[in-house]
């Protein structure tokens, strides 16, 4: 296997073992990729967390969800700019996990994790604006698919693109992670952001409550699992 093959945190394994002067124990190089999936696994869980709020203020004032408090600008203006601030952070996860796949699988994961974050951030502020707009209007109680066809024109393209990200990152990702030529065991495979998304969507669509908060939110809670996994499994590097 020639050596650009090798996935980075490989390759620097290997160099520390030959020349041990070159990288120092607990230096910043070797541990950045551990702390960039951190940033992304707490990032992901933060933009859960804003999917809720913005979901509990639209949801607020619909049949059969009477127990949800009342709609708060305060609380669409945290769950909006949760989401908005953190969800741009994935990108550091997805470049993490990155280093740890080899060529062409590398670049593309890398590449379309940081894209989809920036995209997945304005796409979540865009949500809470047009909550913003229907509760400034005296429209409360809006179901989230209502939401998404009347602001379809802004909302669609977005979703559009960062599907079509999404789709095409994790096929990459588990096409390197199943043929080995990555630093993570080969059942990561079926942890990648696509599948999990789907999956929790379905899992969504059999309850009320799920159809409300769970499939909506299905992105981000897919990446919660998919970053501490990854966080779990990923190799050290070798000091």
């Amino acid at each position: 296997m020639r050596d650009r093959d090798v996935p980075p945190v490989l390759n620097r394994a290997a160099r520390v073992k030959k020349f041990p002067q070159v990288v120092r124990a607990g230096c910043w190089v070797c541990y950045r990729p551990v702390v960039q999936g951190r940033i992304a696994l707490v990032a992901a869980i933060a933009a859960t967390a804003g999917d809720v709020l913005l979901l509990a203020t639209s949801n607020a004032g619909r049949p059969g969800f009477e127990w949800l408090p009342a709609p708060s600008e305060s609380t669409l203006w945290v769950g909006t700019y949760l989401g908005l601030l953190a969800i741009p952070c994935y990108g550091l996860g997805y470049r993490a996990i990155a280093r740890g796949l080899s060529a062409p699988y590398r670049g593309v994961v890398a590449a379309l994790g940081v894209a989809g974050g920036v995209l997945g951030g304005t796409m979540h502020g865009l949500t809470g604006l047009v909550t913003h707009v229907e509760l400034a209007g005296g429209t409360g109680g809006i179901d989230p698919v209502t939401l998404l066809a009347r602001y379809g024109a802004y909302l669609l393209p977005l979703w559009a693109l960062v599907g079509a990200g999404l789709v095409i990152g994790s096929t990459a990702f588990a096409l390197g992670v199943a043929r080995g030529r990555s630093s993570m065991p080969r059942w990561m495979a079926l942890a990648n952001p696509a599948f999990a998304t789907l999956a929790i969507v379905l899992a969504g669509t059999t309850f009320d409550i799920g159809r409300a908060f769970l499939v909506p939110a299905a992105p981000n809670v897919a990446h919660v699992v998919f970053f501490a996994l990854a966080a779990a499994t990923s190799k050290r590097p070798t000091t």
